[in-house]
């Protein structure tokens, strides 16, 4: 049955209200990779939290949400294992406005990615930007980030998330995709 009485003006500024809602929203980073690339260091340094140099992997995923140029972002940091990605990632990363796909830049890790990251992009929507950081850039035998790229075939970033000078490279990053994102919505 179609409703053919028109919207009252209640109805109006309700749906209006509800529109203000949706572009307040915080905006949501996914974080993907293989198991132990740097993940949860890479969302640390995004939120200005101390680094350690322990490695304990993320059983499923975190989330937690921070405050990024006046606006709430929740950022999602999947666990890398395979169990965790099959269980959590098709059903958590939808409505994803970035993901970072995180790889160690070794050969091997790469292409592991690369099946990691075809896998993703049939999970998200045509809008959200799937970004890869080239991790750990100041271990030897490490893959350049243009090398990487290549073989990704998406935007790649160099990255030690462990260094934490690095936080204001990772923040301008998010900075540009999110006005990149936003332009888009706006349909500019």
């Amino acid at each position: 049955m179609m409703w053919k009485t028109p919207l009252k003006s209640e109805q109006i500024r309700s749906t209006q209200h509800l529109k203000s809602i949706h572009q307040i929203a915080p905006a949501k980073i996914s974080i993907i990779g293989t198991p132990a690339v740097g993940k949860t260091t890479l969302t640390k340094l995004m939120r200005g939290q101390q680094i350690s140099n322990r490695y304990s992997p993320t059983m499923g995923f975190n989330l937690g949400q921070t405050q990024f140029d006046g606006k709430n972002i929740r950022i999602w940091d999947f666990g890398g294992q395979k169990a965790y990605l099959k269980q959590h990632l098709s059903k958590y990363v939808h409505g994803s406005d970035i993901i970072f796909i995180v790889t160690d830049s070794t050969p091997k890790n790469v292409l592991t990615t690369r099946e990691l990251l075809e896998h993703s992009r049939n999970l998200v929507e045509d809008s959200c930007e799937i970004v890869a950081i080239a991790n750990k850039q100041d271990l030897p035998g490490h893959m350049s980030p243009k090398r990487v790229e290549d073989v990704l075939q998406i935007p790649t970033f160099p990255m030690v998330a462990i260094d934490a000078a690095n936080r204001e490279h990772i923040l301008a990053l998010i900075r540009t995709l999110m006005n990149h994102i936003q332009a888009i919505k706006k349909g500019e």
